[in-house]
C-alpha cells in the first residue's frame, strides 16, 4: 500500500517539477533578451550620428532642394461619358406591338425594321376608302353623260331657233340645264379628289405601323415587350450612338477663356485602366453659370473598338500651350496637416514644418506659390513619418545636401537631377535624392488648378 501512494504522488510531482524548469527557463531567456536590447539602445543614443545620451533615436531620411524651373499650364476636367446621339423610338399611331425585331445590346443600321404594330383597322378604312373612290368614279362617268346630253339639245335647239322654226325663249332653259349638268361633274371630280386624299392619308397611318431605325447605333434600352399596347407618348426602344462618345466638362471662368476650338485632348477612364484615348474640343458655351461662374466645355472622344460605355467617370487632360517660369518643389517632399500643405525643414538637426501655398502639378514635381524659395533644403524620404521637433539623420551624408544650406555635388558643383528646366545661364541647384512614392495619408493636388 505504501509503494504504490509514493507512485502516485512521483506521477504528480515529475511533471510539476518539469514545468517550474521550463518556465524558469523561459523568463531567464527574456530577461537576457531585454537586458541585450537595453545595452543596443544605449549604445545608439550615446554614439549614433545625431543623437544624444539617452535622447530619442533620430529617423533617416532623404532630402531635396527647391529649384526653378519652367511647367506647362495643363487643366484636369472630369465628367461622365455620355453617347452622342440617343434616340428615344415612339410610335406615331396607338396599337398592339405585333413584331419587335431587336434586343438591348443589339446594334441596328439606319433604316433597319425595328417594330411593327398591328393594322387591322387602317386596313379596313383603307378598303372602304378605295370603294368611295370608285363611287366617285362612277359618279363622274353619270355627270359627264348628262353634261354631254345637254350640250347637244342645247345646239339642236340653237339651230332651230336661228331657222326661226322655234322662238328664242327655249335656249334660256336649256342653257341652264347645260349649267347645272356642268356643275355637278365639277362636284363629282372635287369629291374624287377627297376621297384619294383620304386614301393617301389612311396609306401613311399604315406605313406608320412599321418603325425604322432613325439612326445607327445600339439598343440602349427596351421599354416595351412583345404583345404590349403601344401609344404615340410612351418609347418602346431608346438607340444610342457609341462613337463618339461624348464629355461634358465644367471649368472655371479663369481657364474657360484660354480653351480653344479644336484643341486635342488625352482622356483615361477610370474603369478602363492602362489606356488612354484621344479628344478633341468640338463645343465651347458662349454663356456661364450665374451661379457657380462656370462654363460647359463639350469634348468629343473616339470609342476604340467600343469599349467606352455611357456614364463612365473619365478625366480629360487639357494642354493649354504656355508655359512660365516657377519655382518647383520634390513632390515626395509635399505632406498635409489637415487641409494645410506644407513641408519638414531641418533646423539644429530636428524636423520643422513649414506651410506653403502649392499651384500645379506636373510629374514629380509640385509649384510652390508661397512659402519657400529656392535653393531651400527639404526633406522628400521619410516626411509622412515625421512630426514637427522630431530628431531627423541625413541619409547619404552629402546626398540632398548639407542641412541649412544648398547641397553640394561631386566636386563642390551643384547637381541639377532634379530640376525640371533651369533658368537659361544660372547655375542649377543641387540635386535631391530619388524620390520616394507619394506620401500615404496625404492629399491628392488638383492638376491645372490652383
Amino acid at each position: 500500500m505504501a509503494k504504490k501512494l509514493r507512485a502516485k504522488y512521483l506521477l504528480i510531482f515529475l511533471p510539476l517539477l518539469a514545468l517550474a524548469g521550463f518556465t524558469g527557463y523561459r523568463v531567464k531567456q527574456a530577461m537576457q533578451a531585454n537586458a541585450e536590447l537595453q545595452q543596443s539602445a544605449g549604445q545608439g543614443g550615446r554614439g549614433g550620428p545625431g543623437g544624444g545620451g539617452g535622447g530619442p533615436r533620430a529617423q533617416n531620411v532623404q532630402t531635396g532642394v527647391v529649384a526653378s524651373g519652367r511647367v506647362s499650364e495643363k487643366i484636369t476636367l472630369t465628367g461622365s461619358l455620355k453617347a452622342k446621339e440617343q434616340v428615344d423610338v415612339s410610335p406615331k399611331i396607338p396599337g398592339r406591338i405585333l413584331k419587335l425585331n431587336v434586343d438591348v445590346g443589339q446594334p441596328v443600321s439606319r433604316g433597319a425594321l425595328l417594330v411593327v404594330i398591328e393594322d387591322d383597322e387602317i386596313q379596313q378604312q383603307l378598303e372602304r376608302s378605295k370603294a368611295a373612290v370608285a363611287v366617285v368614279d362612277a359618279s363622274i362617268a353619270q355627270r359627264e353623260a348628262e353634261l354631254n346630253n345637254a350640250k347637244a339639245d342645247l345646239e339642236r335647239r340653237r339651230k332651230l331657233v336661228t331657222d326661226g322654226l322655234l322662238p328664242a325663249t327655249e335656249l334660256d332653259a336649256l342653257e341652264t340645264r347645260q349649267r347645272v349638268a356642268q356643275s355637278q361633274l365639277e362636284l363629282a371630280r372635287a369629291q374624287r379628289r377627297q376621297s384619294e386624299a383620304e386614301q393617301r392619308e389612311l396609306s401613311i397611318r399604315q406605313s406608320q405601323t412599321r418603325i425604322y431605325a432613325p439612326i445607327s447605333g445600339v439598343v440602349a434600352r427596351r421599354h416595351l415587350d412583345l404583345g404590349a399596347l403601344a401609344t404615340s407618348n410612351t418609347p418602346i426602344i431608346t438607340l444610342v450612338s457609341l462613337n463618339p462618345m461624348v464629355i461634358e466638362a465644367k471649368t472655371s471662368e479663369r481657364d474657360i477663356a484660354r480653351i480653344k476650338r479644336g484643341a486635342t485632348v488625352t482622356v483615361t477612364v477610370d474603369s478602363v485602366p492602362g489606356q488612354t484615348f484621344s479628344g478633341r474640343v468640338m463645343r465651347i458655351l458662349p454663356q456661364l453659370d450665374p451661379q457657380t461662374r462656370n462654363g460647359l466645355v463639350e469634348i468629343e472622344i473616339a470609342n476604340r473598338g467600343g469599349v467606352l460605355k455611357g456614364e463612365m467617370f473619365a478625366r480629360a487632360e487639357l494642354d493649354l500651350g504656355s508655359q512660365r517660369e516657377t519655382t518647383l518643389l520634390p513632390r515626395d517632399a509635399l505632406v498635409y496637416r489637415g487641409e494645410q500643405p506644407g513641408v519638414y525643414t531641418i533646423e539644429a538637426e530636428k524636423a520643422k514644418f513649414q506651410p506653403v501655398e502649392t499651384g500645379l502639378t506636373q510629374e514629380d514635381k509640385v509649384e510652390v506659390v508661397g512659402g519657400l524659395k529656392v535653393g531651400d533644403v527639404v526633406i522628400t524620404r521619410g516626411s509622412n513619418l515625421l512630426k514637427e521637433g522630431d530628431r531627423v539623420r541625413v541619409m547619404g551624408g552629402q546626398q540632398g545636401g548639407r542641412p541649412g544650406g544648398p547641397p553640394e555635388g561631386r566636386g563642390g558643383q551643384p547637381s541639377n537631377q532634379n530640376a525640371a528646366t533651369q533658368q537659361p545661364g544660372a547655375q542649377p541647384p543641387a540635386a535631391p535624392t530619388q524620390s520616394a512614392a507619394p506620401q500615404a495619408g496625404g492629399q491628392p493636388t488638383r492638376r491645372g488648378e490652383r
